[in-house]
């Protein structure tokens, strides 16, 4: 499945660097996702994009990109295509729009990442115009393969979350995501001898460097001029991480499960093969001191929109493998469609602050049986169990009547002995078997007997 590597890269910007599953990679054509890559003269890099056609499932195109426009990177470009002629037309150190698209004989398959950018709520851009985010790999002589730019500016609009994430006490509620080529398929499937790779075409021909590392990138665009209709940025570096091209601990997932002897749920990390006591174990030998977080956040829907009702954190220090137990209660199960469980799992290094986070969620339509108060049957006004039991007296002559033949003794008839019987009536409540009961009449015999 994929995995997340999440950086802090301001107080108010959180970018989470999502692996494609190694094991079923995301793949797209070139076919029907068509490639541009543009080379750039100032700084000998080159810069990848998909088409403006494709701009709504990838979200990496030239449009709302920029580049530098000097070799120190402090001035930069807006490509807005929007102009009559954009501005790599007008630029001869860029590529002209007529060489941008690629051709590939035969179509490729092509492995994507995906880069999400969170801004915490309330997030304001601090007096700058915009925000650059720029992920960049490099090639075998050290020029930079810029992957996506990504020009952000204080008047574009985020995607807003309808599951906030919520990690290290900050509330993250929009966002914007984009592709990029996987790093790691890359280079595995580079070949200096096949010009229809899209390694190859990236790098020229001359190859990546050795388990070449992804450089994020976030630059803050302080002033805007526009000349000739053309948006010039002069821009500094907010921050700056690295990352591998791969994330190293993608046998470990978080797990949310419904269990099946309860009715709650069990939220854990698994790791293939092993076990999370067995890699916290390892990690703890190699130098580290590991505990483990647990945060849970609870959505209802109601309608279309998800409502945050419920968040908690739980600290596990040992016995890693014991599941938390988790038993949500929905607040407007009357209303809700559903509810959404958030799981992050941060493995947290005491020793330098370092983690290692794995999300997951589940989604459940069994709002009923998570509600403020649990189903009751209705046994009535006073549930009382009554036992019942019906005797058939046995038919060896002891219900015979006798009379002894006397004028003060006689027998009575049938008939007396029925206006003699007192009748009560008692109502109960239920029964506790109703298979089982028998009710039958029979006649009584009357003998005389004479002396």
């Amino acid at each position: 499945m994929e995995s997340s590597k999440f950086i802090q890269i301001s107080e108010s910007i959180l970018i989470e660097y999502v692996y494609t599953d190694q094991a079923n990679p995301t793949t797209f054509n070139t076919a029907t996702y068509p490639i541009e890559i543009m080379r750039d003269g100032y700084t000998n890099g080159s810069y990848f994009f998909n088409t403006d056609s494709v701009s709504s499932t990838m979200g990496n195109y030239r449009d709302i990109s920029a580049v530098p426009t000097n070799k120190e990177k402090t001035q930069y470009v807006y490509l807005d295509t929007s102009i009559g002629v954009p501005y790599n037309d007008y630029d001869p150190e860029l590529t002209p729009t007529s060489q941008l698209l690629q051709t590939f004989s035969p179509n490729l398959n092509v492995e994507y990442d995906r880069v999400r950018v969170h801004f915490v709520a309330g997030f304001s851009f601090e007096g700058y115009d915009g925000i650059i985010f720029d992920v960049t790999t490099q090639k075998r002589n050290g020029d930079d393969i810029v992957l996506s730019s990504i020009n952000f500016l204080k008047t574009d609009t985020p995607v807003f979350n309808p599951d906030p994430l919520l990690i290290a006490d900050k509330l993250y509620s929009t966002y914007i995501e984009w592709r990029i080529p996987s790093t790691y398929y890359l280079t595995q499937t580079f070949n200096s001898n096949d010009p229809n790779g899209l390694g190859y075409k990236l790098t020229e021909g001359l190859g990546f460097i050795t388990t070449p590392p992804i450089t994020l990138r976030a630059l803050g665009i302080l002033n805007t001029q526009v000349v000739n209709a053309y948006n010039f940025y002069q821009v500094e570096e907010i921050n700056a991480y690295t990352i591998l091209n791969r994330d190293i601990y993608d046998f470990l997932y978080a797990s949310v499960t419904e269990s099946s002897v309860g009715d709650y749920f069990e939220l854990t990390g698994l790791v293939t093969g092993s076990s999370l006591s067995n890699l916290i174990a390892q990690l703890n030998s190699a130098g580290g001191n590991y505990i483990v977080f647990h945060e849970i956040t609870l959505s209802e829907q109601i309608g279309n929109t998800f409502i945050q009702t419920g968040n908690q954190i739980i600290t596990q220090t040992s016995n890693f493998d014991d599941p938390i137990l988790y038993r949500p209660i929905v607040l407007n199960s009357g209303i809700a469609v559903s509810f959404v469980i958030n799981y992050v799992l941060r493995l947290y290094n005491r020793v330098d602050n370092s983690q290692i986070i794995k999300k997951a969620s589940l989604t459940s339509f069994d709002v009923k049986k998570y509600g403020r108060r649990l189903m009751k049957i209705n046994l009535g006004t006073v549930p009382t169990v009554a036992t019942v039991v019906n005797q058939i007296a046995p038919d060896d002559g002891r219900n015979i009547i006798v009379s002894t033949g006397s004028s003060g003794n006689r027998a009575d008839t049938t008939q007396q002995i029925t206006e003699k019987l007192v009748v009560k009536t008692k109502y109960v409540t239920t029964f506790r078997d109703r298979v089982n009961i028998k009710a039958a009449i029979s006649p009584a015999k009357i003998q005389n007997i004479t002396g």
